[in-house]
């Protein structure tokens, strides 16, 4: 059968369920009563409080029951005399007055008709539902199964609980019989269900077992054909049972994480429905508490829905990793609360007839010495199973900064062990952009992080749990980290480098020029003053950095003086002009870059060029900087431009600052601006020309 012909079928054995139980209903005597009122006779005769109890199995025996469907068929027939009268009372008040019955019709049907009506529809599609999806697992056909018998027992109780006075005795029992019969059979679907989910305890054909017994004693309850309740046994030993399969998957799962978790929230589910349903609806007229539920039945079975619908998640294994990661706190609330309800059934046990007292005693008990005990436990295991960086910090440390790629990979294949203690650490493939939950929370993929390929880590916490959404999260902030640090090593470690070549550059271009000037120097005061610059100029390169400000003509200034000593000192003349240049501020690194073509083009004319006159033109637009460096001698070849450290160390600087450098034969020179004369120079001889052209990052003059 297909899925589609499955949801039909079961939506209208749904629609059938609803329809029988509307028109058994409709048309019955019903009294129009004022709200709130209760009922207190038919015709004349008393109605009382055990009349009008929503739930015959409260009774203590088959002989109350048969009396109660006696006395009901009583009842009934008062209600179906022409011309019957119901008389009531307000409460509050000893009046008493009477109406006359009519049909009932369908507004007169009350909300938790209604509401059992939803519940067991609603049941009976999702059994249906997840059969669909899985017709040939015997664990998804006995949840089907389940899935019919909760509209077997909640419809039919959906119209004797709304009845408002009387049903027919022999009625009242037909509905009584099929929901014990509806009950029953539910129980030997979730008998079924935990022998074959999350695994196959046995054979299938095993299950006519239970399905044999246990029908046999719901035929001898319905049959009233033993001295004591058979319903009741039937209930407690199919739930006993059903614990007892549970725990035994559970042991057999201990190394299968996603049937255990699965598992685990199945019996959290059936828990959590039994439990509501029992302490809400059962437990405080049990204890005496009230004369009445809680909450009334009809509503209670609103419980048995949601385990139906937890366990449908459980079947389907649906986002396990998130099912999984909650069931704990929920195992613990719920386990609380039975806790609770044991304690006070035991005090109740030894000082019967005291209830008020031993429910005292229970939470006395429970406030002071369980429920602190309870949290510390709690704690103890969340924290266990709470995943954090904060311990592994040194760790992450260590593996991002490892030098070698070896080291590198050992040192991240021990951090994930440390931090998640998965079985399996293999390559993940395909790789993930981000961490990626796979196979249901199974394994957690890692992106490729600090040049390790990407990773797949399966069974968590050596195969006890799943990975979850909070794993992931983490995962990508531990794979983020271990980036962040390994790009700020590589940063710092670039860092390094740039101030090292520029140190280098410093003190190739302006500390090798200035002690060659000083080298050549015959006068002893100016080679101390060119050797006391130079030191000066050094411990500038070494503290300062890339720190200080200094102005175009102080600098230009020094550099005429400089360039005209050394130039002299070879017999080679030099001609300067600078014009009128403003007090424009200059950064340190504008200022070494400056001072280093200056004097790495001096340099060269003194040991390559065989010069006889150098000319320097300065000028200064908007644009920036521009210098001219030509001189008379044998010229340059522009093949070799880019050889030598100070030829590429100037074209460094320059690049950096945002400038450029242009070294070729010199030709005649015509540059203006600012005031500056035109100079026009021939060469008889090649000769040599560096241009460069330099933005000035201050833009405003120095105050006077």
């Amino acid at each position: 059968m297909t899925p589609g012909r499955v949801i039909v079928a079961a939506l209208l054995l749904c629609l059938a369920f609803c329809a029988a139980a509307i028109l058994s209903l409709l048309g019955r005597p019903y009294a129009p009563l004022p709200p709130g009122a209760v009922p207190v006779s038919v015709n004349g005769v008393d109605i009382t409080g055990a009349d009008l109890i929503e739930e015959p199995d409260k009774l203590p025996d088959y002989a109350a029951q048969r009396a109660f469907f006696a006395r009901q068929s009583v009842l009934a027939a008062e209600l179906d005399k022409p011309g019957a009268e119901v008389g009531y009372a307000l409460p509050g008040t000893s009046d008493t007055a009477s109406v006359p019955v009519r049909p009932r019709s369908f507004g007169d049907l009350p909300a938790p008709f209604w509401f059992q009506l939803g519940v067991g529809g609603l049941a009976l599609l999702i059994g249906a539902w997840i059969f669909a999806l899985r017709p040939r697992d015997w664990g998804a056909r006995m949840f089907a199964l389940t899935g019919v018998c909760v509209p077997i027992f909640a419809i039919a109780a959906s119209v004797y609980s709304t009845r408002q006075i009387a049903l027919p005795g022999d009625t009242f029992r037909l509905l009584s019989g099929v929901n014990h019969f509806g009950a029953g059979t539910f129980g030997i679907g979730l008998v079924a269900l935990f022998a074959m989910y999350p695994r196959q305890l046995f054979r299938p054909v095993w299950l006519l077992v239970p399905a044999v017994g246990y029908g046999i004693l719901i035929a001898v309850d319905l049959a009233h054909a033993a001295p004591i309740k058979v319903l009741d046994f039937v209930v407690m030993s199919q739930t006993l049972i059903a614990l007892g399969l549970a725990i035994l998957q559970w042991v057999l799962s201990r190394r299968q994480p996603v049937d255990r978790a699965g598992l685990r929230w199945l019996v959290l589910s059936v828990l959590i429905g039994v439990s509501a349903f029992v302490g809400l609806s059962v437990v405080p007229e049990a204890l005496g508490l009230r004369d009445s539920p809680l909450l009334p039945q009809g509503y209670a079975f609103g419980f048995f829905l949601i385990m139906h619908l937890g366990i449908a998640l459980g079947l389907l294994r649906y986002r396990l990793f998130d099912l999984d990661r909650y069931a704990y706190v929920v195992w613990f609330w719920v386990g609380s609360a039975a806790l609770i309800i044991l304690f006070d059934a035991v005090f109740l046990w030894l000082l019967s007839g005291q209830p008020w007292v031993s429910l005292s005693l229970a939470l006395l008990l429970v406030s002071f010495i369980y429920f602190p005990a309870r949290q510390l436990l709690l704690n103890r295991i969340m924290a266990t199973r709470s995943v954090t960086l904060t311990d592994n910090i040194p760790e992450i440390l260590r593996t991002a900064l490892a030098p070698a790629q070896a080291d590198r990979e050992q040192a991240w294949t021990d951090l994930l062990n440390a931090i998640w203690s998965p079985l399996v650490i293999d390559r993940a493939d395909p790789a993930p952009a981000s961490a990626t939950l796979r196979e249901q929370g199974l394994a957690l993929a890692l992106p490729p992080s600090l040049d390790v390929g990407a990773q797949e880590m399966r069974y968590a916490a050596a195969g006890r749990r799943l990975f979850n959404p909070q794993d992931r999260k983490l995962a990508d902030t531990l794979c983020g980290l271990a980036d962040i640090i390994r790009e700020s090593r590589a940063a710092f470690e670039q860092g390094v480098t740039t101030e090292r070549d520029r140190i280098s550059r410093d003190v190739h271009d302006n500390i090798g020029a200035q002690i060659l000037s000083a080298l050549h120097t015959a006068e002893t005061d100016r080679k101390n003053e060119l050797l006391r610059d130079t030191l000066a100029d050094l411990r500038s390169i070494i503290n300062q950095g890339f720190q200080g400000t200094f102005t175009l003509p102080e600098v230009l200034a020094d550099l005429r003086s400089e360039s005209a000593d050394r130039l002299l000192s070879h017999g080679i003349t030099l001609d300067w002009d600078h014009g009128d240049p403003p007090d424009r501020k200059m950064s340190l690194a504008e200022a070494n870059a400056l001072r280093s073509v200056v004097r790495e083009g001096m340099s060269n004319a003194i040991r390559h060029a065989d010069c006889s006159h150098v000319t320097v033109v300065v000028d200064l637009d908007d644009t920036g900087l521009r210098l001219e460096i030509s001189d008379d001698g044998r010229g340059f070849d522009p093949a070799q431009s880019g050889a030598g450290n100070g030829l590429s160390n100037m074209r460094t600087r320059l690049s950096s600052l945002g400038g450029s450098i242009q070294i070729g034969p010199a030709q005649p020179i015509e540059i203006s601006g600012n005031g500056v004369a035109t100079a026009t120079q021939t060469r008889k001889r090649a000769g040599t020309r560096i241009a460069l052209r330099m933005p000035i990052s201050e833009g405003t003059a120095v105050a006077p």
